[in-house]
C-alpha cells in the first residue's frame, strides 16, 4: 500500500478515543473520536493525597448508617456494629459479630470543610454546613475495643481496632456478607472473593506505642468459616493499649483533562514505579525540576515515577516538542534511569548532542513519526541521552529492554527504506513495512547493530526482551504479500526451527506471530513463524534463565498450535501462551489463556463458540519462573472491557483466578511488571472508569476526565494449595473431579452457573456454602477411580444442560423448573400416602428440600436480567462538530485486485451524514436474541453468530459499502467480535496500524473492503 496515508496519522491520536470494544461497528469507523475538551492552562490534579473526609449523616441516606465517606472508587457507610464497602463492582458488609449495638459512633479531627445538602424542594430539609471529619471511632463496639476508620496520609483508607489494657483482642470477629468465600493468601492477605472481583485486606499490622516508639507484635487473620474471620494475636504487654491495623491494595489515576493512556511499566530497584505513555491534557499532573512541567505540543509522551506505596510522585514529566510525542515502553536499570522508547513528530524533540540521530532525517515531511530513544536520569530532570531512530518516512518504537551493562535493545515498525543500518542481519527493507531490532551502547552515541527484520509483506516489532548473554528476542506480526502463503518463505525464518513456512491454506493480508532470537552482535540465530490459519499476534515475551522463550498475544486460529495437556483453540479471538525451547525447534508447551467470560449466545463457557475476545498484550516473570499475563477482555453481555492479570506456573499450568482491574468505565491493562518474589504485581493502562479504581489515599484518587491512564498493585497471585481432591479454588470440586480439569467447558458452565444465577440471593449462598463444606471428601474418592469420574460426568449431564440453558434463557428456564419441580414434589407426596411411615418421612424430607433448592434456583433466574448485565448502557462520543462534512473517500483497486474497493475514511465525519448533536452511540447494545447476539448502535445494527455478523440496518457504514444483507465474516482476519476488538487495541499502541479489512459474503459472493483510516 502506498504511503499517501503518512500525512494523517495523528489525526486520531489528538483526540479523545471512545473507550469501547465493538464487534463489528468499531471496525468500520475506528475508533470513534472526539475533540479534545477544552482545558483551562495551570494546575492539574495534585500529585499529593488529598486528606480522606468523613460526613455525619444528616438525612442524606439511611438512618441506620452515623457517618459516610464518598471516596472515589469505593463509598463507605459506618454503622455501630458494621461497616459497608460499596464500589462500583460490589457492596461488602462487614459486620462486627457480637458488637454492641449500642457503641457510640463519633467523628475526630475536625476538618476545616463542610458538606451541604439541599435536596428536594422544601428548604426545611435542606442541610448546610455540615462538619467533617478526618476519623470516625467507634467507642467500646467490644469491651475494652474501639474501631477507628480513617484515610491514613500517603497510604488509603484504614480502620484499626485499639484494644485497651486488659481487654481481650480474641473477641474480635468479623464477618463479611455479600461475599462467595474468604481466602487466606501466602502473604497472610485476606482476599474476599465476590463474584468475579476480589477484595483485598492486608496482612494486619499489630503493634503497642510507647515513649521509645512503636514495637510490632505478631499477628495474623484467622479464617473461622467461609465468611468469618479474626486475628491471632502474638505474646504483648496487656498493662498496654493494642493496635491491630488491617490495610487494602492500591490503585491510582494517571492523568488530566484530556486523553491520557499508560501503555509501558517497569520496576526499580527501590521499589520505585516508572509508567510512560502518551497525554492531551495540558494539565496533566507535572512536579517541579523535571525535564518539562509544561506541554509543547497536541500529544506529549509523559514519564511518571512513583513512589512504591503510590503516595508521591518522584517526578512526572511530559517528553515532547512542538508535535506529537508518545512513550510506547519503559526499562529502568539499577541506578534508576528510565529508558523510554515511543514515537514523535516533532522537530524540536529534545535530543542530546552526541547521540545516534541528534536530528530528524534530511528531507522528511512534516507530521511524520519517527521512533525515539531516551535516557533519563533518576530525577527526571535532564537525558543522559536522547535520540531520534528512523529514515525519512514512518517509524514507531514499541518496545524496549537493557542489559545489565545499560545498552538499550529497541524493537518496532518502520515504513522507511532508509532506516539506520549497522552491521544488520538484514540490511534492506523487504516489503512495505518492516519490523526492526536495533541495540545502542550505554551512552547513545553508537549503533552496535541495526536491522531490518521482515519480509515482501508488513511486519511490525511488538515486544523485545534480552537475556544475560546480550542476546535479543523478539516477537511481532508478519503478513504474506502473497497467495499460496504456505509456499513462499518471505519472512526470514532459519532451518530447524519448529515453523519454518505458514501455515498451509492461509490466506494473503493474514498476520502470524514470529518469534527471533539475535546474538549480542545482532547475527540471527533463529527466526520462526507461529500461527494457524487465522490472525495471529505476537504482543508480549520474556525469556527464562535455560533461554527459552515465552510468547503471548492473540489468535483465531482454530489450529494455532497446541500441546497435549490443554484443549485446542475455539477460533474465536484467543490469547495464546507459547514456551519454545532454546533452539526454537520445538514448542514445550502452548496453549488458550482462559477467561471467565461465558459465551455471549448460550451462556456457555469461554470454550464454545463465540466467546468473549480477549488479547494478552503484555508478559512479565518472577524470580520463580512464574507468569503472569496483562490484557483485555471484551465482555460482550455486559457492553464493557476489563483489564485482566492472570498467572500461570513457569510449565503453563495452574492458572489463577482472573484478576479484573477497573470500574464501571472501560478499562485496559497494556503492561505489566512483577517484583522478584512475585509478591505483587503492577499493571498499567487505560480508563475511563469514573470511580470504583483508584484507592484512598494514592497520588491521585480522583478521575482526571476523558480518559485516564492508570497504575494498580496487586498482590497474593501464590496463595498456598488448597486440600481437597479434584482441585478447588473456584472450580466446582466434584465436577473438577469427574473432568480431570477445573478448565473443561462443563466445569466452566457450572461455575458461571453459581456466579450468575446461585450467588444473586441468599439461599443460593447458603447452598453453595454447603456444597463447598461437604464436597471435597466426595471429590477426593472420584478423583481416584475412573468408574466414578464416568459415573458423575453422566449423572451431572443433565445439570450441565440445564445450567446452560438457563444462563441462555432464565426467563423461559424459571417456567420449565417450576413445572418440573412441582410435578416431582407431587410425585413424591403421592409416593409417601402410599408407603408405610419411615418411608412417608423420608418422602416428606426430599420433598421439603426439593422444594427449597426449586426455590432457590427459581430465585436466582428470576432475579436474572434477561438480557446480560449493562446491555443497555450506551456511551456517546464526539465525532464532529454540527452536520459532518465528507471525509470517506472510495479509491480505484489495482488490476491486481479484482473485487477488493478502499475506502480512505477521515475520522471527524461520515461521508456528509449529519450526526445528532454532533455524537453518535458508538458502543452498541446488546440482547439475547433467537436467532443470535442482536447488536445495536447509531453506526449498524446487526446479529451476531458464530458464523459472522449479519447486517440487518448499515446505518453510516453504507459509506463504506457495506449493506443490508451482508454477513461480515472476518475483521483483520479475526471473526467480527474480536477483529473489532483487536483492531481498536493495536490502533491505540501503533498508529500505522490504520488498515483494516473486512471480508463480507453477499448473497453467497465473497466481497473485500479495505479502510484506511486517517
Amino acid at each position: 500500500m502506498s504511503r499517501s496515508k503518512e500525512t494523517a496519522i495523528w489525526s486520531k491520536a489528538r483526540r479523545p478515543i471512545a473507550l469501547a470494544a465493538f464487534p463489528v461497528i468499531l471496525a468500520l469507523a475506528p475508533p470513534s473520536i472526539a475533540s479534545p475538551p477544552t482545558a483551562t492552562p495551570g494546575v492539574g490534579p495534585p500529585l499529593a493525597a488529598l486528606p480522606f473526609s468523613f460526613e455525619p449523616n444528616v438525612g442524606q441516606t439511611d438512618p441506620r448508617v452515623k457517618f459516610l465517606s464518598r471516596g472515589r472508587g469505593v463509598t463507605l457507610f459506618v454503622a455501630p456494629t458494621e461497616t459497608v464497602f460499596m464500589t462500583a463492582r460490589s457492596a461488602v458488609r462487614m459486620r462486627l459479630v457480637g458488637a454492641s449495638a449500642t457503641s457510640e459512633v463519633q467523628g475526630v479531627d475536625p476538618l476545616p470543610g463542610r458538606s451541604h445538602f439541599l435536596v428536594g424542594r422544601d428548604p426545611a430539609r435542606w442541610r448546610t454546613d455540615t462538619p467533617t471529619f478526618g476519623r470516625v471511632r467507634s467507642r467500646s463496639v467490644y469491651p475494652g475495643v474501639d474501631l477507628v476508620h480513617y484515610g491514613a496520609q500517603g497510604r488509603q483508607l484504614e480502620y484499626d481496632f485499639i484494644v485497651a489494657p486488659g481487654a481481650d483482642p480474641g473477641v474480635i470477629r468479623l464477618a463479611f456478607d455479600g461475599t462467595d468465600r474468604l481466602k487466606l493468601d501466602h502473604d497472610g492477605d485476606l482476599v474476599l472473593h465476590v463474584g468475579a472481583t476480589r477484595l483485598r485486606l492486608g496482612a494486619p499490622r499489630v503493634y503497642q506505642a510507647s515513649a521509645e516508639g512503636r514495637r510490632a507484635v505478631a499477628g495474623a487473620w484467622r479464617l473461622e468459616g467461609r465468611n468469618t474471620a479474626g486475628f491471632r494475636i502474638g505474646a504483648y504487654d496487656t498493662s498496654q493499649m493494642l493496635v491491630i491495623d488491617p490495610t487494602v491494595e492500591l490503585a491510582t489515576y494517571v492523568g488530566g483533562g484530556g486523553v491520557d493512556q499508560a501503555f509501558g511499566i517497569a520496576l526499580g530497584a527501590d521499589g520505585s514505579v516508572f509508567v510512560t505513555g502518551n497525554t492531551t491534557s495540558v494539565n496533566f499532573p507535572t512536579t517541579l525540576g523535571s525535564l518539562a512541567s509544561t506541554a509543547r505540543g497536541g500529544v506529549d509522551a509523559f514519564v511518571v515515577r512513583l513512589k512504591a506505596d503510590f503516595t508521591t510522585a518522584i517526578y512526572s514529566t511530559f517528553l515532547g516538542g512542538s508535535g506529537d510525542d508518545a512513550g510506547r515502553s519503559i526499562a529502568v536499570d539499577t541506578a534508576g534511569n528510565a529508558y523510554v522508547t515511543g514515537f514523535t513528530t516533532s522537530a524540536d524533540f529534545p535530543t542530546t548532542p552526541g547521540s545516534v540521530k541528534p536530528a530528524r532525517p534530511a528531507g522528511e515531511a512534516a507530521g511524520v513519526a519517527d521512533a525515539f530513544v531516551v535516557k533519563l536520569n533518576p530525577q527526571g530532570s535532564a537525558p543522559v541521552y536522547s535520540t531520534y531512530l528512523g529514515g525519512t518516512l514512518s517509524d514507531v518504537g514499541l518496545g524496549i529492554a537493557i542489559d545489565t551493562a545499560g545498552f538499550a535493545y529497541v524493537t518496532g515498525g518502520t515504513f522507511s527504506s532508509d532506516f539506520p543500518s549497522f552491521f544488520a542481519a538484514q540490511p534492506f527493507l523487504g516489503g512495505d513495512r518492516d519490523a526492526f531490532v536495533t541495540k545502542l551502547n550505554p551512552t547513545g552515541s553508537l549503533l552496535v547493530y541495526s536491522t531490518f527484520l521482515g519480509g515482501l509483506g508488513t511486519e511490525v516489532g511488538n515486544a523485545i526482551t534480552v537475556d544475560a548473554t546480550g542476546a535479543a528476542y523478539v516477537t511481532g506480526s508478519t503478513t504474506c504479500a502473497a497467495a499460496p502463503c504456505s509456499t513462499v518463505t518471505d519472512f526470514p525464518t532459519t532451518p530447524g526451527v519448529a515453523s519454518p513456512l505458514r501455515p498451509p491454506g492461509e490466506a494473503a493480508g493474514v498476520t502470524d506471530v514470529f518469534v527471533s532470537k539475535l546474538d549480542a552482535v545482532g547475527s540471527v540465530v533463529y527466526s520462526t513463524y507461529l500461527g494457524g490459519t487465522g490472525a495471529d499476534e505476537g504482543l508480549g515475551i520474556v525469556v527464562d534463565q535455560l533461554g527459552n522463550a515465552i510468547v503471548t498475544g492473540g489468535t483465531a486460529s482454530a489450529n494455532f498450535p497446541v500441546t497435549s495437556a490443554f484443549r485446542a483453540f475455539t477460533g474465536t479471538l484467543e490469547a495464546f501462551l507459547t514456551k519454545l525451547n532454546t533452539t526454537a525447534s520445538a514448542v514445550v508447551f502452548s496453549r488458550p489463556v482462559p477467561t471467565t467470560s461465558p459465551s455471549p449466545l448460550t451462556g456457555q463457557s469461554r470454550d464454545a463458540l463465540p466467546s468473549a475476545p480477549s488479547l494478552a498484550l503484555a508478559i512479565a516473570t518472577d524470580a520463580s519462573e512464574r507468569l503472569y499475563l496483562a490484557g483485555s477482555e471484551f465482555r460482550g453481555g455486559a457492553a464493557q472491557t476489563d483489564a485482566v492479570v492472570i498467572e500461570f506456573g513457569p510449565s503453563g499450568t495452574s492458572p489463577s483466578d482472573e484478576f479484573f482491574v477497573g470500574g464501571a468505565g472501560d478499562d485496559f491493562g497494556f503492561a505489566i511488571a512483577v517484583d522478584g518474589p512475585g509478591n505483587n504485581v503492577f499493571l498499567a493502562g487505560q480508563t475511563t472508569s469514573v470511580a470504583g479504581l483508584a484507592t484512598a489515599g494514592v497520588v491521585q484518587p480522583t478521575f482526571g476526565g476523558g480518559v485516564d491512564g492508570f497504575v494498580a498493585r496487586m498482590s497474593g497471585f501464590n496463595p498456598p494449595p488448597e486440600g481437597g481432591g479434584g482441585g478447588g479454588g473456584r472450580a466446582c470440586v466434584i465436577a473438577t473431579a469427574a473432568f480431570g480439569t477445573p478448565l473443561a467447558r462443563e466445569v466452566s458452565v457450572l461455575r458461571v452457573f453459581r456466579d450468575h444465577i446461585l450467588v444473586r440471593n441468599a439461599a443460593g449462598r447458603a447452598l453453595v456454602a454447603v456444597y463447598y463444606r461437604l464436597s471435597p471428601p466426595a471429590a477426593r474418592v472420584i478423583a481416584k477411580h475412573e468408574t466414578l469420574r464416568a459415573i458423575t460426568r453422566a449423572a451431572l449431564s443433565p445439570a450441565i444442560a440445564g445450567a446452560g440453558f438457563a444462563l441462555a434463557r432464565p426467563r423461559t428456564a424459571f417456567v420449565m423448573f417450576a413445572v418440573v419441580w412441582s410435578a416431582l414434589v407431587a410425585l413424591l407426596v403421592g409416593l409417601a400416602l402410599a408407603r408405610r411411615e419411615a418411608a412417608a418421612r423420608r418422602a416428606a424430607f426430599a420433598a421439603t428440600f426439593l422444594v427449597a433448592l426449586g426455590l432457590t434456583l427459581a430465585a436466582g433466574l428470576f432475579g436474572a436480567d434477561p438480557e446480560p448485565p449493562g446491555a443497555s448502557r450506551s456511551q456517546l462520543a464526539q465525532v464532529g462538530g454540527g452536520a459532518a462534512a465528507s471525509r470517506i473517500a472510495r479509491r480505484t483497486s489495482g488490476a491486481d485486485e479484482p473485487g477488493v474497493e478502499r475506502y480512505d475514511v477521515e475520522l471527524d465525519g461520515f461521508a456528509g451524514v449529519p450526526l445528532a448533536p454532533g455524537a453518535a452511540r458508538v458502543r452498541p447494545t446488546f440482547h439475547s436474541g433467537l436467532l443470535g447476539y442482536e447488536v445495536a448502535s447509531d453506526l449498524a445494527d446487526g446479529i451476531l453468530t458464530a458464523d459472522g455478523f449479519t447486517v440487518t440496518d448499515p446505518k453510516l457504514t453504507e459509506a463504506v459499502g457495506i449493506a443490508g444483507g451482508d454477513r461480515i465474516v472476518a475483521i483483520n482476519g479475526y471473526p467480527p467480535a474480536g477483529g473489532a476488538f483487536a483492531s481498536f487495541l493495536l490502533m491505540q499502541r501503533d498508529p500505522d496500524r490504520n488498515t483494516i479489512t473486512v471480508h463480507l459474503d453477499r448473497r453467497g459472493v465473497r466481497m473485500e473492503r479495505v479502510i484506511v483510516v486517517r
